[in-house]
């Protein structure tokens, strides 16, 4: 059984290594144990993460005296997980209604 955290099994190597490990390994044990990833990333596909992406109200990092991990770093990590299609990607950049996405 594979665990939520993985990347998908189709999902090309970045700069040789896991997507994901372009974030630092303890921001990212951060990010797995946030309430918000948990909850409203767990099941995201490349389309359905817009949806939670035009919600946004800014983006950030760490913040708070335990450096809880912002929603923007929450979905960050999710779509290093996911990797969407290159064309997703360019869709998402050409948009201009929401400022966030």
């Amino acid at each position: 059984m594979a665990s939520a955290n993985h990347t998908a099994f189709t999902a090309q190597d970045v700069h040789g290594t896991n997507p994901q490990f372009l974030i630092d390994k303890i921001v990212r044990l951060k990010v797995y144990q946030c309430s918000y990833y948990n909850e409203k990333c767990f099941a995201l596909t490349a389309e359905s993460i817009i949806d939670e992406a035009t919600e946004l109200q800014s983006i950030g990092g760490c913040h708070g005296g335990i450096q809880q991990p912002s929603e923007f770093l929450c979905l960050v990590v999710k779509l290093l997980q996911i990797q969407p299609e290159i064309t997703v990607i360019d869709e998402y950049l050409a948009q201009t209604e929401f400022k966030y996405l």
